[in-house]
């Protein structure tokens, strides 16, 4: 079972709920969101890391924040347990996938408009079926793609080693839900209806995406 938490992060802008936040997440996430210049950098990792821990606290495993390692191209896991998560944020939300088997979330906020390198995103097949979209779903449907390839990349772990143009979610004309990646068959839900304004992509290998979408508020925090 898949279990999606999501955060608006803008509930930071308060100092005693930022200190809230500060106090759970690891000891190298605290250090490095001091280093942040950005505010809003600041605020989109402390939020990440705050569902992180309570995604673990909820699975018995809160004690062991500080025991996070991180892959060799930049992928956080857990050693010796059972449980698997991936990271991301957007705009003003972070969001944190939970599962049992490999997960890989994205989230992107949809902006008015595209970005100028498209090309190091889309592949010729899906450029082709974009530029046959009215322009308000070809913009929607871009940041889908975004969020695909991204989530597909965590799941994944080499990071950037795997070129977004290469991975293709458009086949003869179709918009394809399932892609055969390496010998193994791959899954994609979209939670469309979440947050409006944002692609949010969840990947797996058994598409079984059953499972729970639960925000946290300065509620849970102040109530943890």
């Amino acid at each position: 079972m898949v279990k999606l938490l999501y955060i608006d992060v803008n509930l930071f802008e308060t100092d005693a709920l930022f200190e809230k936040g500060i106090s759970l997440v690891s000891a190298d996430r605290r250090e490095r969101i001091q280093t942040f210049k950005n505010p809003i950098t600041a605020r989109l990792s402390l939020g990440a890391g705050v569902l992180l821990k309570l995604a673990l606290d909820e699975s018995g495993l809160g004690n062991k924040m500080d025991q996070i390692e991180i892959g060799a191209h930049g992928k956080p896991y857990l050693k010796h347990t059972e449980l698997h998560f991936s990271l991301s944020h957007s705009g003003h939300y972070a969001i944190c996938a939970v599962s049992s088997a490999p997960i890989g979330a994205d989230i992107q906020q949809i902006k008015e408009t595209l970005p100028k390198r498209t090309t190091r995103i889309l592949s010729d097949e899906e450029r082709a079926y974009l530029d046959g979209l009215p322009e308000t779903e070809r913009i929607q449907l871009f940041y889908r793609l975004w969020a695909r390839k991204e989530s597909l990349i965590k799941w994944d772990g080499r990071g950037l080693q795997l070129p977004m143009e290469q991975l293709s979610f458009v086949q003869d004309g179709i918009l394809l839900d399932t892609m055969a990646f390496e010998g193994k068959q791959l899954y994609f839900r979209e939670c469309q209806d979440l947050l409006p304004q944002y692609a949010i992509c969840l990947c797996d290998g058994i598409g079984t995406f059953s499972g729970k979408m639960v925000e946290i508020t300065a509620k849970n925090l102040k109530n943890p």
